[in-house]
């Protein structure tokens, strides 16, 4: 699919106005963009811009956060497992868990804040009440993780309404985000505008079932990790 394509596709959706979600829950936005859009996945190939795309929608009333990517590798200083007992809780299934954001402005109520090691090149989530490292993450690695995976951005925003309990989006705005760079990636996370949601729990068998430590922007500070942002609809 070629960028005019996309861009006569989402004109005919501004223009539909209200669609019914597919699938309740807050995917459901995706799910009907990407069913409304013909595609398969959140990838998408785009030759005349040079490459794969990701895609990702939104909603323009809700300031939530996007997930850029999740990235656990080698990260740990103690096992998880020991890290969920000891700063964890009992969810609602009755399960040990650990579903927290953290950012580097405030601890959390776990305790649980975000430090920059810049001497070692590190983002550091520590626990201050323990005054103890959880995980260290390479700011290079880290980077080049955003670079790799959301070097290329269609952000698409829609005006939402919830009508016999269906909830129902009109998809009226849309921008190309291209040319991250590392230094932007890291400013952001100095001016506290990128956190973490860490996403796990014990498992019936004592082993950890871990979703990806997510990092994660809010909709209106995305484009500042870009240096170049064009309007489509």
């Amino acid at each position: 699919m070629r960028l005019p394509d996309i861009i006569k596709n989402l004109e005919k959706l501004n223009s539909i106005g209200f669609i019914p979600t597919q699938r309740k829950g807050p995917t459901g936005i995706g799910h009907l963009l990407e069913s409304m859009l013909g595609l398969d996945e959140t990838n998408i190939a785009i030759p005349d811009i040079g490459g794969r795309v990701e895609l990702k929608a939104t909603r323009k009333n809700v300031n939530s956060l996007i997930t850029l990517f999740t990235f656990n590798r080698a990260v740990w200083k103690a096992k998880q497992t020991e890290i969920i007992k000891k700063y964890g809780y009992v969810d609602d299934k009755g399960r040990q868990a650990l579903y927290t954001t953290v950012n580097n402005k405030t601890p959390n109520n776990q305790g649980f804040i975000l430090i920059s090691d810049p001497q070692k090149h590190l983002i550091v989530l520590k626990n201050i009440a323990e005054n103890e490292n959880i995980a260290e993450w390479s700011t290079y690695v880290l980077a080049g993780k955003f670079m790799t995976k959301l070097d290329r951005l269609l952000l698409i925003f829609a005006d939402n309404k919830t009508e016999n309990n269906i909830e129902l989006f009109h998809f009226n705005e849309a921008y190309l985000l291209e040319n991250p760079t590392p230094e932007k990636f890291l400013v952001a996370f100095e001016n506290s505008k990128l956190m973490i949601d860490l996403r796990m729990y014990l498992k019936e068998s004592g082993g950890v079932r871990n979703h990806g430590t997510g990092f994660r922007i809010s909709e209106k500070n995305l484009s500042e990790l870009y240096e170049k942002k064009r309007k489509l609809i």
